[in-house]
């Protein structure tokens, strides 16, 4: 499914001018757009932002969404939901992969 990119909010430029301030968006390589898993579910890690701080998601690849997993039953007990490992808050849970469910 195509989408507004959300690293960049389309605009194609990357949002925290790291290399300039007309660097292309390193998520979307400057289109805007993005190819979004479907079914898909909000990235917990990024709380669906595609950045954490001024870094792409390396749960979601900045996309914002990850695929939705349809086993998924409740709320991951290792990071209660947050999409974070708890010893590296930059780091995705390394239970749920960032989704903040488990199975």
């Amino acid at each position: 499914m195509i989408d507004t990119c959300l690293f960049c909010a389309g605009t194609g430029v990357d949002p925290f001018g790291i290399l300039s301030a007309m660097s292309a968006c390193p998520v979307c390589l400057g289109a805007g757009k993005v190819d979004v898993p479907a079914p898909s579910v909000p990235c917990a890690h990024c709380r669906g932002a595609g950045a954490v701080k001024a870094l792409t998601c390396t749960a979601c690849s900045g996309l914002g969404r990850l695929p939705a997993d349809p086993k998924a039953v409740g709320i991951c007990k290792v990071c209660q939901g947050s999409g974070d490992d708890a010893g590296l808050p930059a780091l995705p849970c390394p239970q749920c992969g960032g989704r903040g469910t488990s199975r």
